[in-house]
């Protein structure tokens, strides 16, 4: 990982908080090439967003705007959902990580970015021109729907734009938006005419809707969201019947905990797609490795993950197909445990071994008490009071053991 020092050293910046506007006169001027030639030269795996850390503790707002960047593993999950891909739209693209994730699968992609914040899009610029990423990256508020900017890379250059597509339809839309965000929504927006409106106090519908109208018709979204959409009622309860009766839910997947850097909340991952017949649930929460506080989706429950998801195949424990039937009965509930059951049953122990437990823990108890008894013996006081307290306590100890004392002695 690049060090916040060498960023600002090559930028010529003091503060961290100086590099989305110093980037941004860079990136427009004569000297970008050579920016770009310099970040080149520090790493040589473009594989994954270099500057994610760096913009995560210097630049994101995770208060007001939810911001917390998908972890490089779960990136890579998304393109093994979806192999097949020429065109690709990041919504809440951030810095790119989505992005790259998907331009590992293919180099030839083109992609369409949108991302509302403007201290986020110069390091998305830059992310794109290091890998000679095509792409139209637009500043905007997807919420309300207004556009602040636009840019497109071409070629290792940068420029821009005028005139935003009306008409995107790509492949794969991948979206890993803020979670939860206010919003005031309008009762006659169109956008929400075929599902229903969001509800004010969570947004997240709002950016699965947005995404679903980019893809082409045989397209998918892959969207990282908090399990709260699966069951919340009311208003996204009408949202995801709409949904499912609409056939465009392909799969949902639980993945482990504890995968972010700034919220310890459980994710899932759901597959947007027309004409689904049924929908495939897994259960991967428990498919990690631990490494410090953070659990860390291993390379190994990727290829689990993806391979049941290409065969939507059943696995104990693990994944079940579910029919709109099976939906409906659930009350059009999503929560994984209702159609993954990875209940372990423990073994009942032997009559005898439960037995010899509690004489064992008799046998022990019996022994403590002794030693309290001993204990106590050795005290004193001057207090006469004091003394005859001490001596009852004890005659009501020794009392208590009286009646299974023979055998435990024996057993001793």
């Amino acid at each position: 990982m690049i060090s916040a020092e060498k960023v600002n050293e090559i930028l010529g910046i003091k503060e961290s908080y100086e590099l989305p506007d110093r980037l941004m006169e860079l990136l427009f001027s004569d000297k970008c090439q050579r920016i770009v030639n310099e970040f080149r030269g520090l790493e040589e795996d473009l594989s994954y967003d270099w500057f994610s850390s760096y913009f995560q503790e210097e630049h994101s707002n995770r208060r007001a705007m939810m911001q917390d960047f998908t972890p490089k593993e779960l990136c890579s999950l998304l393109p093994a959902l979806d192999g097949d891909y020429e065109t690709v739209a990041d919504i809440c693209a951030g810095t790119g990580g989505l992005t790259i994730a998907m331009w590992n699968h293919n180099k030839n992609a083109r992609f369409y970015c949108e991302e509302l914040s403007n201290r986020a899009i110069p390091i998305l610029i830059l992310n794109m021109l290091i890998r000679n990423i095509g792409a139209i990256i637009v500043n905007k508020d997807i919420l309300t729907g207004e556009i602040f900017a636009a840019y497109e890379t071409k070629c290792g250059s940068v420029k821009r734009i005028s005139d935003v597509p009306e008409d995107i339809s790509v492949d794969v839309a991948v979206t890993n938006p803020p979670y939860s965000v206010k919003f005031k929504f309008e009762k006659d927006d169109e956008r929400y005419k075929d599902y229903g409106v969001p509800p004010n106090q969570f947004s997240d519908y709002a950016f699965i809707i947005h995404a679903m109208s980019l893809i082409n018709d045989s397209g998918s979204v892959l969207a990282i969201l908090p399990h709260g959409i699966l069951f919340r009622a009311n208003r996204e309860y009408e949202i995801r019947k709409n949904i499912i009766n609409k056939k465009q839910l392909s799969a949902v997947i639980g993945m482990p905990d504890k995968t972010f850097r700034h919220t310890g909340i459980p994710v899932c991952v759901c597959v947007f797609k027309n004409n689904s017949d049924d929908v495939l649930f897994i259960d991967a929460s428990k498919d990690f490795d631990k490494k410090n506080k953070y659990n860390v989706i291993t390379h190994e429950s990727i290829k689990k993950i993806s391979g049941c998801y290409h065969e939507r195949k059943e696995i104990d424990k693990y994944s079940h197909l579910a029919e709109k039937d099976e939906i409906s009965k659930n009350d059009y509930n999503l929560n994984i445990p209702r159609y993954v059951d990875t209940y372990e049953r423990e073994e009942i122990p032997e009559l005898h071994t439960v037995m010899n437990e509690l004489a064992s823990l008799d046998v022990e108890i019996y022994k403590q008490q002794k030693e309290l008894i001993r204990q106590m013996r050795q005290l004193t006081s001057e207090d006469v009071s004091k003394r005859k307290e001490l001596k009852e306590s004890i005659d009501m100890l020794e009392n208590a053991m009286e009646n299974r004392s023979v055998q435990l002695e024996l057993k001793l």
